[in-house]
């Protein structure tokens, strides 16, 4: 796995575990931009952190 997708999933469940509440989509899109993911990367991070697959 690509080390700017491994820091984003990093990134998102830390902020996660600190506000389980958090807008996972936000997190997702801010993700993508401060680790300069790819659509396909984003796509992944969707299904790993809001549909669950």
């Amino acid at each position: 796995m690509d080390s700017s997708i491994e820091d984003a999933m990093r990134f998102i469940s830390a902020e996660l575990q600190a506000n389980p509440n958090a807008d996972r989509l936000r997190l997702i899109e801010e993700a993508c931009q401060r680790f300069d993911l790819n659509a396909m990367q984003g796509e992944f991070l969707t299904s790993k952190f809001v549909t669950g697959s």
